[in-house]
This record gives C-alpha cells, structure tokens and sequence, in this order.
C-alpha cells in the first residue's frame, strides 16, 4: 500500500486515508518525496565527519578549484583544432585548420586535440579533492601538447625558396590554441587547490544540528 506523510512532523499515513496532517495540519505528500528524517540527517552528518574533508565526494556540477575552468577549456581547445590555423597564399589560396595541417602535413598534430579530447571525462571524474590534486600533472602535460604545437609553428615557420616561393599568414586558431593551452597548463597545475584552505562551499552540506526537542514525534512509522 502506498504511503504519504506529513513533511514536517514525518508521521505516515495509508494513501487516501486523509489529505491533511493531523497534527501539523500541513498537506500530506508521496512518502518518497518526503525530506530526509532527522534521524537520516545526523546518520549522515555523522558520516561526513568520518571523512577526510579532501576525501569527500563533491556535486557532479563543482566547478571550483579549477574544475570548471579545465572543462571550458578543453572545449575550446577542441574547437581551435578547427579553425584556421594558416592562410596560405603562395603557391595556392589554402586554409589550413588544426585538422587539416594534422591530416596533410604531420599526425603529431593531432596530439593537442587528443588532449584535450581526454581532459574532459578526465577532469569531470575526478570527484574528491584528492584526486583532482593526483591528476595535476596528467592535465597539465595535456594542455602543454597544444602550447607546444603553436610555438613550434611559430618559431619555426615553413620557408619557400626561389623556385618555390611561399606566402602565408598565421590564423586565430592557432593565436587561440597557444593561449589555451598556456591558460590549460597554468589552471592545471592548481587543480585542486590547497588542501589546507577547504572550507563548507567545497564540501557536501552537512545535516542541520537539532535541539533534542525539536526531534519529538519524528520517528518515522
């Protein structure tokens, strides 16, 4: 039989019995959408204090301590792999995006975007305080890979000669992949943060603590 409480006092009732309370005079609602008891608040609360503070599991959505940073990041990493990257001119009119350069002029390319590609599950699973902070150097060699890629380009252009001349200027997607991957090393390398500054917005909300009066009559039935 399907049950429905009160969700302040936490007294159950046979659905359809009543609409009301009794006691409370509050509307009855489903037994599963009832807040947790106070007795499940301070089993909780008392789990939690077990925990480690780097050691407890943070909301899928966290985005602090660099968390969100990375993801946005590695997103915008994977879209410069697409944009242009060169615009040559001589000997042909050629955009050369991230991608085309990987597939025509070396697969190596393709090491930044990989990265980044990896960074993001990578990043979105890491959960606890502690293993963000194991992942630094995992996240930061990622980021590095398209850092290293534009200055590669950069300081080393590609040379025509007299029988072959070539004329080319650098793309915003190239511009965009070193700042990227600059800013993907630097917010890598703070992933996770301090362990000795963690305050309660880092950690899951603890149960409430209530006076011993304020716990009558919610045993649930």
């Amino acid at each position: 039989m399907a049950l429905v409480g009160c969700p302040f006092c936490q007294e159950l009732f046979p659905e359809g019995e009543t609409a009301d309370c009794p006691v409370c005079g509050m509307s009855l609602k489903p037994a599963e959408k009832l807040p947790p008891s106070y007795e499940a608040r301070v089993a909780l609360a008392a789990e939690l204090a077990q925990v480690a503070p780097e050691d407890r599991t943070l909301p899928l959505w966290y985005y602090r301590r660099s968390r969100g940073a990375l993801v946005l990041l590695a997103i915008a990493g994977l879209v410069a792999f697409f944009m242009p990257w060169v615009f040559l001119h001589k000997p042909d009119e050629i955009v050369y995006s991230g991608y085309l350069l990987a597939r025509a002029r070396g697969s190596w390319f393709f090491g930044g975007a990989v990265g980044w590609f990896v960074m993001v599950p990578l990043v979105v699973s890491r959960r606890t305080i502690y293993k963000m902070r194991g992942v630094r150097i995992i996240t930061a060699t990622f980021a590095s890979l398209s850092l290293l890629e534009a200055l590669m380009l950069l300081s080393h252009p590609p040379r025509g000669n007299h029988y072959y001349p070539i004329d080319f200027d650098w793309g915003p997607g190239l511009y965009a992949t070193g700042v990227i991957g600059f800013l993907g090393v630097i917010f890598a390398a703070r992933f996770g943060g301090r362990i000795d500054d963690i305050d309660t917005r880092d950690l899951p909300e603890p149960a409430p603590e209530l006076s011993p009066d304020q716990s009558v009559d919610r045993t649930l039935h």
